[in-house]
Formats: C-alpha cells, sequence, structure tokens
C-alpha cells in the first residue's frame, strides 16, 4: 500500500495562501485562516507529525492543535527547543489570541447536557484556558521539506467543544480536510474522539465531516470512512501506528 504522503500527493495542492505570504509578520485573521484548508487535531500534545505529512505533501498550510492538557509554559519549551520543535522550520511570529477573535459573539452547543453528564471517562483539572496563533518559516531552499510558511493555531482548551465552536456555527467555516483521531484509555479527554465518541456526533449532526482521518491502531474510524488507504506508519506520540481514512 502507498504511505500516507503517497496518498495525500495524489491530492491537489493547496495554493499558497495569500494572507500567509502578503506579510511579515503575518497576523491572525479568522475569515482568513479558516478559509483555508485545515487540519483539526483534538488531544494534540507536542505531536508534530501530522504537520510534517502534511507539509510534505502540500495538501495543507494551516493547523488547529488542541489539548486540555498543555499548558502555555509547557507550548513555550517546546516551540523554543530545537530538536522537539517543528524541524526545518524557525518560529517566525507568535501572538496570543483572545476568545472573540476565536469566535466572535455566542454559538450554539451541539452537545446534549446528558451526554456530558453519562460520560464514562475520568474529568481531569484543565490548563488554564489560552490561545496562541504561531506562523513557522522554512529554513533553506527545499520545497520538498513542506512550504514556506505554515501556521498554526495552538487552543489550551477541550477538543469537543473548539471542534463545535469554531467548525460548526453555520458561519461559512469550512470542515477541515483532516482530523486527527487517536484516543488513550487513561488520557486526559472526558470522551472519546473516535467512532462512537462524542466528536463524531457533533460531526454527524453538524455536516462538519473531514475528507480525512488519520487514524491511530488503538482507535475506531468514524462510520462512512473507508480504509486504510495507506500502509501504517508510527506516531510520535506512543508510537501507535496511524493510517488514512477518506470519506465515502
Amino acid at each position: 500500500m502507498p504511505s500516507i504522503v503517497d496518498v495525500l500527493q495524489c491530492e491537489p495542492k493547496e495554493t499558497q495562501p495569500e494572507w500567509l505570504y502578503a506579510h511579515t509578520p503575518p497576523r491572525f485573521n479568522r475569515n482568513a485562516f479558516f478559509g483555508s484548508r485545515t487540519i483539526y487535531y483534538p488531544g494534540s500534545g507536542d505531536d508534530g507529525q501530522p504537520v510534517k505529512l502534511c507539509a510534505l505533501s502540500h495538501v495543507a498550510h494551516a493547523f488547529v492543535y488542541v489539548d486540555q492538557g498543555i499548558s502555555w509554559n509547557t507550548l513555550s519549551e517546546y516551540l523554543a527547543d530545537q530538536d522537539r520543535g517543528f524541524r526545518g522550520y524557525k518560529l517566525l511570529h507568535d501572538e496570543d489570541i483572545s476568545q472573540n477573535q476565536l469566535r466572535p459573539g455566542d454559538w450554539t452547543q451541539h452537545i446534549k447536557r446528558e451526554e456530558v453528564e453519562n460520560s464514562n471517562f475520568f474529568r481531569t483539572s484543565f490548563v488554564k484556558p489560552f490561545a496562541r496563533f504561531v506562523v513557522l518559516e522554512r529554513q533553506g531552499d527545499d520545497e520538498d521539506h513542506g512550504p514556506w510558511r505554515i501556521a498554526i493555531l495552538f487552543i489550551g482548551g477541550d477538543g469537543f467543544a473548539s471542534f463545535d465552536a469554531l467548525y460548526c456555527q453555520e458561519d461559512g467555516v469550512p470542515p477541515p480536510f483532516l482530523i486527527v483521531v487517536k484516543d488513550h484509555g487513561f488520557g486526559e479527554n472526558w470522551d472519546r474522539f473516535d467512532h462512537g465518541g462524542l466528536l463524531e456526533r457533533i460531526a454527524c449532526r453538524t455536516g462538519v465531516l473531514p475528507k480525512f482521518l488519520l487514524v491511530a491502531d488503538c482507535s475506531d474510524p468514524w462510520s462512512g470512512y473507508t480504509g486504510p488507504e495507506s500502509d501504517p506508519e508510527p506516531g510520535v506520540q506512543h508510537g501507535n501506528p496511524r493510517s488514512l481514512f477518506r470519506r465515502i
């Protein structure tokens, strides 16, 4: 079977977003950012693999990383670490984002109260919520390494509510091109991201469904997705192999 990058390279490449290249530094603009092709990664930790895969295949420039267990200070240490960070890229811009910039005005929740109350997963304490918009610029001229610039929106918060508020409000935001799905039974997330979990239910209720899922072998793909379409490749977090699944 082909590799994950091989499959993604068969998709149309995303044209370099004008907002990401026209200014130095490019500041956060919600409409411009979400008007681009985005990758959504709930429970992301400091896992840079999805950025690497999508950058190598030139299918996306904008990434949304959400994790309720990563603090502002931990993220700062990660971004400053050349060995653990996004290799081949340097930090060009780092901007704190307010809640109103992310979700102007009110929003409709598609989570029912009883679904939260009946969750079988342990609740853990959250980090102090935050959001940061980061732009990374490629070091060197090798376009095979990835686009010249990529943008990542880091959110210290809940992966279910963030998806609902950012993507499911009928305000013109397109669905993510790809969602990373991985679960660990004793992780910090209070419900599952994979099949039957709350993230799938929110996506199905609102019709906000990605073209691809990148699914770890500890998780199950959502209904309506076929695959695997790629050979499994070890993930960065916990080493679980991951494969691509495509929406039917």
